[in-house]
């Protein structure tokens, strides 16, 4: 009931104040003129309680039974009223309003006919009165409840249109953002992929040519590479310039920044919560990850009227998960339209998932899962060079197989072909690029670090990409470098890395650190109190397990499928140190975990 009175608006509140004049004045006149009421005082009182209260409680229950319920008791009261005191039947007329604010075209006949005709003519045959008047005044009632409940549709109207109007709004406002960052990201890209891998080819090419030149000619191969240096300089400017400011943000400063905008845009209360230790992640998974959370947020207030929105960042050892649960209306069954099937397509082009759960009147949940996808390194002088620019590759090759103590063992175009090599030569030193055909640097890097643990891994690119180096560096990186770099350098930076150390182009180490530090700072502002950052639910589920609840009952109980269990469980574990429900268990009654 309380649920129900905490969403009604100023007309609500104006029939509710009617129906309780009405109860007010039969309370008044039944102690004021007693003696001329043919019923003991408490039970018309009692009757008028009945009458009052049964609809209310209907209109929560079955709303589609509320019309009949109040039509009936209210004309049936109105009937005792004229056989036991003829004057109260006026304030029949109140009620009558009520039910005319209540009839919509396809009730306002029957309504209309039973509260204003039939229901007075019956009165005028108990109180041996001629009709006409009774009809003439709650037929009148009838009329000006039909012209109220016509305001209030067009205030629902008008409210709807303005909601739906800032949300297509703030939508136009999203994609227009959305669709400026893809196209900057599509030239970023072209640039790096066009012009950059030809300037860096040429630059890496003529190096490779250096000691097959004359002496007298040294001088000016010093010139051309110094141009094309030069060159590519200018359009790393441009590339750097070409970034989204948003998406040189912390994955969790964005989605905040988000979902204050949607607040103030919109009304609705969103909250927030970064759950576990932020990592550095890479931009296409930050913006795939945010333009899902606008998809949720825009769908939890158009399609479900949600009023709160509860926003999950969880940073856990293997994946990403965002989850956004609103208390909207819910529906009974999931179909994915266009910008479900927008968002699923987003996460799977990053190995990901998305589940959407929702019961009518129960609200909706969305989760989206992204596997965190880094990269990292291994070190000594038996080299690996990995990249799908052949020319780059044989040009590197034969710079570092001219350099004493190096010895290039082979070369690999993708991603599973580096995997066969590493697993033919076990190099020390694997120079591998992130950008390729077939499969991805990233997801090769995850399973080089898998399988072979101890072997170092640098990283080349084109182009500098703090949030990428950070992130690199995060999961255990040993070097990230520009494929420019020039030969001397790239020596001892592989020296370095070799004898222990981590080498770090320094155009980029600022601003990696800079990263580093805003990681840090929003770590300390968003982590929560307890020490395994559990939530609301997970702690419910914890106490289930330690109940003797399997999966499959947890599931029944919580209405929620025995596959989210699963997962909640997968996560619940994963924060206490765990691996299974018997240690969960064990830890929760050790540390008093409720």
């Amino acid at each position: 009931m309380l649920s129900m009175i905490k969403k009604w608006f100023w007309y609500n509140w104006v029939i509710f104040a009617l129906r309780t004049i009405w109860l007010g004045i039969i309370v008044i006149a039944d102690v004021m003129y007693q003696a001329m009421i043919a019923v003991p005082f408490g039970v018309i009182i009692l009757i008028a309680f009945l009458v009052y209260a049964i609809p209310l409680i209907v209109q929560y229950r079955k709303e589609n039974w509320y019309l009949a319920v109040e039509v009936l008791l209210t004309g049936f009261f109105y009937l005792f009223v004229a056989y036991i005191a003829p004057a109260l039947t006026w304030c029949f007329v109140l009620l009558v309003i009520i039910i005319g604010v209540a009839s919509s075209r396809r009730t306002f006949m029957w309504t209309g006919i039973s509260s204003g005709i039939i229901f007075p003519a019956l009165n005028g045959l108990i109180t041996n009165r001629l009709p006409y008047e009774f009809m003439f005044s709650c037929s009148f009632g009838f009329a000006i409840g039909i012209a109220f409940s016509i305001l209030i549709e067009s205030h629902k109207q008008g409210r709807i249109i303005q909601e739906q109007k800032q949300l297509l709004e703030q939508h136009i406002k999203q994609i227009e953002e959305l669709t400026l960052i893809e196209e900057r990201n599509r030239l970023s890209h072209e640039l790096h992929d066009t012009i950059g891998h030809s300037l860096t080819s040429l630059i890496v090419g003529v190096e490779s040519l250096r000691s097959s030149v004359p002496d007298s000619q040294i001088e000016r191969v010093d010139k051309l590479v110094s141009i094309a240096q030069g060159s590519l300089d200018d359009i790393r400017k441009h590339f750097h310039q070409l970034s989204d400011a948003r998406l040189n943000q912390s994955l969790s400063e964005a989605l905040l920044e988000l979902t204050e905008e949607f607040m103030k845009s919109t009304g609705v209360t969103v909250n927030f919560r970064v759950i576990g230790s932020e990592t550095l992640v890479m931009q296409k998974m930050s913006l795939c990850l945010y333009r899902c959370l606008q998809e949720s947020l825009t769908n939890a207030v158009r399609h479900g009227q949600a009023s709160v929105i509860s926003v999950d960042l969880y940073f856990e050892s293997q994946q990403l998960r965002l989850q956004i649960e609103d208390n909207g209306n819910g529906i009974e069954s999931i179909e994915f339209g266009l910008a479900l099937e927008g968002m699923k397509e987003r996460l799977e082009q990053l190995q990901g998932t998305l589940s959407v759960h929702s019961q009518s009147g129960q609200g909706t949940v969305v989760i989206c899962n992204v596997p965190i996808q880094v990269e990292a390194g291994q070190g000594s002088i038996r080299l690996l060079i990995v990249d799908d620019q052949v020319m780059i590759a044989d040009s590197l090759q034969q710079i570092l197989s001219q350099q004493d103590n190096f010895i290039v063992v082979g070369t690999a175009s993708d991603g599973q072909e580096a995997l066969e090599q590493c697993e033919r030569h076990q190099p020390d030193i694997v120079l591998m690029d992130v950008h390729m055909q077939g499969m991805h640097g990233l997801k090769t890097f995850l399973q080089m670090k898998e399988r072979w643990p101890n072997m170092k891994i640098v990283i080349m690119t084109t182009f500098e990409d703090s949030v990428q180096a950070a992130t690199a560096l995060e999961h255990g990186a040993e070097g990230y470098m520009l494929k420019s770099t020039r030969p001397k350098e790239m020596m001892e930076a592989m020296k370095l890395i070799y004898s222990g150390g981590t080498w770090l182009d320094q155009s980029i180490a600022t601003r990696v650190f800079e990263e580093m530090k805003r990681q840090r700072e929003q770590l300390e502002k968003y982590s929560p109190n307890d020490p395994y950052g559990l939530t609301k639910r997970e702690r419910e589920i914890l106490q289930l397990l330690s109940d003797g609840l399997r999966y499959k009952s947890i599931a029944t109980k919580l209405y929620l499928s025995e596959g989210t269990v699963r997962n909640y469980c997968s996560t619940l574990y994963s924060k206490l140190g765990v691996s299974n429900r018997e240690e969960a268990i064990e830890l929760a009654r050790n540390e008093s975990i409720r």
